[in-house]
Parts: structure tokens; C-alpha cells; sequence
């Protein structure tokens, strides 16, 4: 089982990127991996939703099921992904919300298990989700700065 945890700082109140970083519907003007979202279900602290990527490299888009609990009082998430799930044997996530000098630091924790009929290793995967866990962040960071200075 392997555990990852990245973390950035946002300049924009702990609310705002709550809020935007939950609003499944707009991940595609959020987040720069993914060419389609879909809300499948939602009520006030669940949502179960899928995401398609864009194609990156030889790899085709890839479309699976998630599903997230948001804990508003405590600006906590915690998600995992449901199917398909290949390369995981499971993936679960966390998503904490800290204010901090005038902005809000950001933490994913993600936790999981490489199902070995996908081929990849657990290093390989360790090393992929690190590097757009961290790409990802960054789009984050600089679309939700955008859109505050711009309000």
C-alpha cells in the first residue's frame, strides 16, 4: 500500500477554495487533465460524479467513477474512486483545507494499491500521480488566484 501527500498555498480565502475545488461540474475550467465531467449524483455532502481526461502522450482519455463526502464544517474530503479502478486495487483520497498568511494551504493525501494486472509497479505509479498531483495543484493555484483578482 502506498501513500502520497502534496500540498500547495492559495492565495484566496479558505471558502472560495473549498467551494471551487467541490464544484465537480467546473473541474474542466479548474484542473487542466480533465476534458469532461459528469455529476451522477449529488446531495448537500455527497457526490458521486465521473471524469474523462484529455489523451496525454500515447495514452488515450481514460473515464472513471468517483464519488466524494465534504465535510464543510471541518473543510475536509474524502473520496475514493470507484470503478474501473485498474491500475488500483483502491484509491482513496483526502483533501484538507488550512487557512494560513492570508490564503488557504491546500493538502492531498492520497492512499493506495497497485493492482498488478495493470502492469505498473507501485514506484511507477507513486512517481505519475506525484508529478500531476503536483501539475494539477499548480492549475488550481493559478486558476482560482485568477478568478479572486479578477472578483
Amino acid at each position: 500500500m502506498a501513500k502520497i501527500q502534496n500540498s500547495i498555498w492559495i492565495h484566496a480565502d479558505r471558502i472560495t477554495v473549498f467551494e471551487r475545488t467541490n464544484d465537480i461540474a467546473h473541474w474542466t475550467d479548474l484542473f487542466t487533465e480533465y476534458k469532461e465531467t459528469r455529476v451522477l449524483e449529488q446531495g448537500e455532502a455527497y457526490i458521486r460524479f465521473e471524469l474523462t481526461t484529455h489523451p496525454e502522450g500515447n495514452r488515450p482519455s481514460r473515464t472513471w467513477e468517483s464519488e466524494r463526502w465534504l465535510d464543510r464544517p471541518n473543510f475536509r474530503i474524502t473520496a475514493r474512486r470507484l470503478a474501473p479502478l485498474l491500475p488500483f486495487k483502491h484509491m482513496n483520497l483526502e483533501w484538507l483545507y488550512e487557512e494560513q498568511d492570508e490564503g488557504t494551504y491546500m493538502t492531498w493525501i492520497q492512499e493506495f494499491e497497485v493492482d498488478p494486472a495493470s502492469g505498473l509497479t507501485g514506484e511507477q505509479v507513486e512517481a505519475h500521480l506525484n508529478r500531476t498531483t503536483k501539475e494539477q495543484m499548480t492549475a488550481i493555484k493559478h486558476n482560482i488566484e485568477k478568478q479572486t483578482v479578477r472578483s
